[in-house]
């Protein structure tokens, strides 16, 4: 029971630390369907909770970071239905026990598909979409995102919502 409370009070924590954000920003809500039914959030060598929960804070924590770059007292809602992370789950067999990596290679394309509604400080919507499919088909084997990709495991997810922001909210 002490185990329970414990993950309970760091995801209470979390979602406290997500719900700050700076003031001069846009208000960024997040919502996520349920994950467990999404198209990929497989936890490789992890415990499967905590890597939905690092996918959600790491994704939740981007786009309110992009929300700083919108005017003051505009608000951006965003509601995730499906994630497919960069890459591909396989297993590996080493010499004393089979385990699982993610391949990251030109064939598995990640893939978001969200809702949004962006509003100015009136109400007045700026911009929406219903189930909007962000996904880059590129290859994504160049030197400078490889290193990229090696320090942040979102990496590509991430410059998905990079281009939809640029393109939809931020022109």
């Amino acid at each position: 029971m002490k185990g329970k409370m414990s993950v309970i009070s760091s995801m209470v924590l979390s979602a406290l630390a997500l719900a700050s954000f700076s003031a001069s920003a846009a208000s960024v809500d997040v919502k996520w369907d349920d994950v467990k039914s999404f198209t990929d959030v497989e936890a490789v060598n992890s415990r499967q909770d905590r890597f939905e929960e690092s996918i959600v804070t790491g994704l939740t924590e981007h786009l309110r970071a992009l929300g700083e770059k919108l005017p003051a007292d505009n608000q951006l809602q965003v509601t995730f239905h499906d994630v497919d992370i960069a890459g591909r789950v396989e297993p590996t067999f080493g010499a004393l026990a089979s385990s699982h990596q993610r391949i990251l290679d030109d064939l598995s394309y990640p893939e978001l598909v969200i809702s949004y509604t962006y509003s100015d400080a009136e109400g007045q919507q700026l911009s929406s979409g219903e189930m909007v499919t962000l996904k880059k088909l590129a290859p994504m084997s160049t030197r400078r995102s490889a290193l990229a990709a090696g320090r942040d495991n979102l990496y590509f997810e991430k410059e998905l919502l990079n281009r939809w922001f640029k393109e939809t909210l931020n022109n």
